[in-house]
């Protein structure tokens, strides 16, 4: 089955459990899937992706932000990674990556940190292989 009808299969499974009564009326509308070619859009997909399977995934932002014309840093730890879900009970931890976006030193060491801890720590480049990789977790 291609990437693009997990995310819509997921979505119907969503909906029907979030929105009984509008799935039996006939209500659902199809979704469109965001951009996978950039960092946002893919972190959008997976986030929906896992929700609506049933697990609990959420965003991580570990930028700073400006006040002002005065920068200041964000308070997570650098190499956090962008998505914090678990899955089948188990802590994940994904690391969004796309084009030539390659780990840091610390989402490596932060890589090797929650693997220590019994965690999942993954660099995803793509839906597709976020699919293959979801389909594979044990």
């Amino acid at each position: 089955m291609k990437p693009h009808q997990r995310y819509a299969d997921a979505h119907k499974l969503g909906f029907d459990t979030q929105y009984p009564q509008a799935a039996q009326s006939g209500h659902y509308f199809k979704p469109s899937m965001p951009d996978c070619r950039t960092a946002n859009g893919l972190t959008q997909s997976i986030v929906k992706f896992l929700l609506w399977n049933g697990h609990r995934a959420t965003r991580i932002s570990s930028s700073g932000r400006m006040v002002g014309k005065r920068y200041i840093p964000g308070t997570t730890r650098k190499g956090a990674a962008d998505i914090s879900a678990t899955i089948k009970g188990k802590s994940v931890m994904l690391e969004i990556k796309v084009g030539k976006d390659k780990p840091s030193e610390y989402q490596l060491r932060e890589q090797a940190l929650e693997r220590k801890a019994g965690g999942v720590y993954e660099f995803i480049y793509n839906f597709d292989e976020f699919i293959l990789w979801y389909d594979n977790l044990n």
